[in-house]
Parts: structure tokens; sequence; C-alpha cells
């Protein structure tokens, strides 16, 4: 046999539909793929067929002769679960919507339909180039109402990544506790090229460092560094990875639940930088998280829009699950400074 089982409201393929083919030796099954596509062999004497899959009303059909199923059968939606995306009143077009494990997107009138779900409440979300996104809760029961999604337009700050200078160095100072976990750190790193220093404590003789150079791990022991292979290069890299996304952090903040005030300009690196202070609130985690920031962003040449600096004070509104302190600051991005801050081969 070989048929496909699709939508009859959408006409899409449903998969992981099971079919039963029934006759008076007994029964076997089979099921479609992703795209609805069910083959296979069955015995000859089948005489009935039902076809069922999640969300949608089973079909049951008489069988004479196996070779001449229909090419298609159509299975009914149980539900419908439908919504519009907005921002400013107008319909978002091409905005990614996902439910559950599932993503379409937003037709020329902002709509999105889902199908082939169970009775339930799905948290939803949807995303679009140049937008904050927006999460959602999708119910799905009969004659359920739309849902509204709202998009506000672009990030709160148009900051970017720190990743993107070829070289800098940065101090940072940061204790995090959660779900009674606690996290800090409080040194410097070092960035020149594929090359990253990290180290606490003096950085001339620090109490502990660990370098990646040209790709191997070194650990500093007894005044020097030894090569410690992968391990110890991970390990800097998520030091890196943790200082750097604590500086472009405030780029996700979402401008629904956020504040923001320019400060007076500052002068860091020779030049003079904007002021942002910010207070709101996020999540983290799963964790409802109040916030205060003070961001500090370069202005020109290569340091424009990237944050040069961050002052976080964050807590969770639970009574004391969480708690996020730091203070990030760029101070070198000249190339010959930092490359002194490697030890000589």
């Amino acid at each position: 046999v070989s048929l496909r089982i699709v939508s009859a409201y959408s006409g899409k393929g449903v998969a992981n539909a099971t079919l039963t083919f029934t006759g008076s030796s007994g029964s076997e099954t089979l099921s479609s793929d992703a795209t609805g596509t069910v083959s296979g062999q069955v015995e000859a004497d089948r005489t009935q067929m039902g076809v069922e899959a999640t969300g949608y009303q089973k079909a049951f059909m008489q069988v004479t002769d196996l070779t001449k199923l229909p090419p298609t059968v159509q299975l009914t939606p149980l539900f419908l679960g439908v919504g519009t995306v907005k921002s400013g009143g107008q319909p978002v077009v091409g905005a990614s919507v996902t439910v559950w494990n599932t993503t379409t997107t937003t037709g020329a009138d902002g709509t999105f339909t889902f199908e082939g779900l169970a009775e339930g409440t799905y948290a939803g979300r949807v995303t679009k180039q140049g937008f904050a996104d927006a999460t959602f809760d999708l119910v799905i029961v009969k004659n359920a109402k739309a849902v509204n999604v709202t998009l506000q337009e672009g990030q709160l700050l148009p900051l970017s990544s720190l990743a993107t200078l070829p070289t800098y160095e940065l101090t940072a100072s940061y204790h995090r506790t959660l779900g009674g976990e606690d996290k800090s750190f409080d040194g410097r790193v070092v960035k020149n090229g594929s090359d990253i220093l990290v180290m606490s404590g003096d950085p001339v003789n620090p109490t502990a460092s660990l370098m990646v150079r040209g790709g191997t791990g070194y650990v500093f022991d007894n005044g020097a560094y030894t090569a410690s292979g992968e391990t110890a290069a991970a390990a800097a890299h998520v030091l890196q990875e943790s200082c750097e996304g604590l500086l472009g952090l405030p780029a996700t903040f979402s401008p629904r639940f956020f504040t923001i005030e320019k400060q007076p300009p500052v002068q860091l690196l020779g030049q003079t930088c904007d002021v942002w202070s910010m207070t709101g609130r996020f999540m983290f985690e799963g964790e409802a998280v109040t916030a205060t920031a003070t961001v500090t962003v370069g202005t020109t040449d290569a340091l424009a829009n990237i944050p040069v600096k961050i002052v976080l004070n964050a807590r969770s509104q639970e009574f004391f699950n969480f708690v996020y302190d730091a203070v990030v600051e760029v101070v070198s991005v000249d190339q010959t400074q930092v490359a002194a801050r490697f030890p000589a081969q």
C-alpha cells in the first residue's frame, strides 16, 4: 500500500498518523512519515482501514481491494489555534511563530494558524528581524478565542558584540547566585586574535590564570604557564564568553519591560561615550528578575555601538533566589598593550 495522509484544513501532510488495517486474521499498523506519506505491505484480506493522529478526527474506510486505495486520506483537525501578530496596530508579515515543536510564519494579514494540537495550553514565541521577541500562551480548546500578539520595534539599545573586536583587555567582577549555586569571577580577560588570557590577582604575577595560545590551553602554575590541553582552553573560552555576554546583555532586554534614560557622556578609551541607565525586569533561566543597569557605549570608529562598560544589579522577584552583581569594563583596545600581557615564548 502507498498513500498520503493530509489535513482537510490546510492540505499539509500529517506526520505520525497511525493506519490500522483489520481483517479476519488480525490487524497490523503502518505510520506516516514527516510528509504524511505511508507505504508498506499488509495482508490482502484486510477489509477495514482506520486512521488516527493527535489533534485530528479519526477516519475509517472499508477496503475491498488494497491496490485501489485512494492516493490521499484527509483528516479533519479537532481544533485550530489561531492568532494575529501586530506592531503599532499594523499586521506583521513573515514573523516566525513557534508553538510546541512547530514553526509557522504570519501571512499578509499578520495571522497564523496551528493544527494537530491536543487540548491544552501551549507556550508560544514570535520572532522577527527588527523587533523584540514576544511570548504568548496559545489555548487549544473547542471554540478558543484567537490570540493577539504585539511586537515592539527594535532593540532597546543598538549594541554590537564585543566579540567583533580583534583585540581587547577587560576587567570583570561578578557574582551570581541562582538556585543555591554560586558563581563568581574577579579578574581580567585579554583577547588578541584567537589567543585568550584569563587571570585573577596581579596581572604580572596572577594568583590564577588560564591561557589559550595557538589553540593550546595553558595553566599558570609555580610562576610559569604549562600546557594543559583542551580542558584549560575550554574553561578560558567559557569565562571570556561570560564576560562578553554580560556586556551585551542589555541588547536582549525587551523594550516592553525596561525604561531607559540617557545620562551625561563620559570619557573612556580616548573617546566620548554615551551612557544609558536602564530599569526593568527580564527572565533569566526561568527566574523573573528585576534589574538596574548602567551601560556605557562607544560612539566612534571600531568602538561604535560597542558596550565598553556595564554595571548590573539584578534580584529575583522571589526571596533571594537570584542575585547578580557585575561590573565589566574594557580597559584597552591597543594591540601593543594587549599583546604585552601574554608571556614571552
